[in-house]
């Protein structure tokens, strides 16, 4: 017959073992729970940063090239002017001092500018898009709207990643409370049924439930 004390100390044992192994088990559990989240924080904050670095770039090159577009369509027109201008100019020199090679000069560039003005007008027409590819074209084509909309994604995916990137330092947080928990429950587990083993495994089990709290939160938010 097991004496009463005796039988009094087993079942403390027995509930210590029982509190020691479902922390244990759920340190586990929460463990895989939070590198989970990590990883899939850490890959969506990579893809955030990957998508708002290419939306910077895509704006940058879209009004690089809209200010080079302008720039070159307003030095065109100057120079297609200068050439009508001059042709002009050189044709009614040489008709009144009756030279026949400064009217031919007059007329070639008279010609030349004639052909520029078409060529010009063909560039205006298209929208300065012909014979452009379709990703130049689109450079060229976009609006003001169209950049702030593109801007306005950019910041949204800014966004995004600082969002995962905090999720994932919270699951990152919680791995380290998870680690200090385990620690505890070892000590706990060396001390046995005593008043430190007990203090060992409330506090083990405080970072457990704080570990829960910060998977809930990254999941949630």
């Amino acid at each position: 017959m097991i004496a009463p004390d005796s039988a009094s100390e087993l079942r403390a044992e027995r509930r210590f073992d029982l509190v020691a192994a479902l922390l244990i088990g759920s340190i586990a559990l929460m463990a895989a729970v939070l590198a989970a989240i990590q990883i899939d924080a850490g890959q969506a904050s990579s893809r955030a940063q990957m998508r708002a670095a290419s939306l910077a770039a895509d704006l940058t090159t879209r009004l690089s090239v809209s200010a080079e577009a302008d720039d070159s369509t307003l030095s065109n027109q100057q120079f297609a002017l200068l050439l009508g201008m001059q042709s002009a100019s050189l044709g009614l020199a040489a008709a009144k001092a009756g030279d026949a090679d400064g009217l031919a000069v007059a007329a070639a560039e008279q010609q030349a500018y004639q052909v520029f003005q078409q060529a010009l007008a063909a560039t205006s027409a298209s929208g300065g898009k012909s014979p452009l590819d379709a990703y130049t074209a689109g450079l060229l084509d976009a609006t003001t709207a169209d950049l702030r909309a593109e801007l306005a994604e950019q910041n949204r995916q800014v966004d995004l990643a600082n969002q995962a990137g905090d999720r994932e330092q919270r699951a990152v947080f919680g791995l380290s409370l998870l680690a200090l928990a385990g620690v505890l429950t070892g000590l706990a587990a060396v001390l046995r049924d005593s008043r430190a083993g007990w203090s060992m495994l409330a506090m083990a089990g405080a970072g457990v439930g704080g570990t829960i709290a910060i998977a809930a939160s990254a999941l949630l938010f």
